[in-house]
């Protein structure tokens, strides 16, 4: 399969559905790509723009379905589109040396990741991969430049989100260089709750790996750590289910490293 800008695609197990008339309720064109899907939220990157500019990103956009495990960017490659997670929750890490990864952070519904050439040039810094089922559109970045220099609040908004983005990987690095491997867990595990499930107690569909990668140690470490939580009624934990049962106790761990 060929998507846009001659990029081919190869031995990638995913459907990719696209209409043929835009149809502006989602829920009932679960199989194609419409613009209501960009407007479902208040906080959603493309709120400033108006109709017209809503179609021309409609127009050629792709929704493509991804099962878990598969990648959606791949670090080091090429590509000219930007990602709107449309449902299901993925992964975004850096590949380091001797088969290491380092998982940045986690993006679910509605989140917008730029990349591309839209700002820093067209090979992709980090790799995506689906952890549940994951469906999203490919927006072509052309389109997105257009509208940046056409519509201030939307490149405002845009500068903002890429900011944001940037930010928080500087306070990431901050966390995995100067705290120790406790606090590592513990903002990890407030990160789960607070900033991605929004629950308690909440289903992690990431495997002990993944925490670790998060957590940048070894899964046996944050085993360890996870049980030495447990055993201080910290957090409580069945199959892939956490329960933080004492977060302030969390935060004060986290604070002081």
């Amino acid at each position: 399969m060929i998507l846009k800008e001659g990029i081919v695609l190869k031995e990638i197990n995913f459907e990719c559905f696209r209409c043929e008339k835009h149809n502006d309720n989602c829920e009932k064109t679960l199989n194609c790509c419409c613009k209501n899907c960009f407007k479902s939220d208040d906080t959603n990157l493309l709120k400033h723009l108006e109709n017209n500019e809503l179609d021309s990103i409609v127009e050629g956009k792709q929704q493509i379905r991804y099962k878990p495990g598969e990648t959606i960017i791949k670090q080091n490659t090429s590509s000219t589109y930007v990602i709107c997670v449309r449902d299901g929750l993925a992964k975004v890490y850096v590949e380091g040396i001797k088969g290491k990864s380092l998982v940045v952070r986690l993006i679910k519904k509605l989140d917008f990741v730029t990349g591309g050439d839209l700002f820093n040039g067209n090979v992709q810094r980090f790799t995506i991969s689906a952890v549940t089922p994951v469906t999203c559109c490919l927006i072509n970045t052309t389109k997105l430049s257009q509208l940046f220099s056409e519509n201030n609040r939307f490149a405002v908004e845009l500068l903002r989100h890429h900011a944001k983005q940037n930010n928080a990987l500087l306070d990431k690095l901050v966390v995995l260089t100067q705290k120790y491997m406790p606090g590592r867990v513990a903002d990890t595990l407030l990160y789960l709750k607070n900033d991605i499930f929004k629950t308690n107690p909440f289903s992690v569909p990431l495997t002990r790996q993944d925490l670790a990668d998060m957590s940048n140690m070894t899964k046996e470490s944050l085993v360890r750590i996870l049980q030495q939580f447990k055993s201080s009624n910290l957090i409580k934990t069945d199959g892939n289910t956490i329960e933080i049962l004492n977060e302030e106790a969390l935060q004060e761990i986290s604070k002081n490293g």
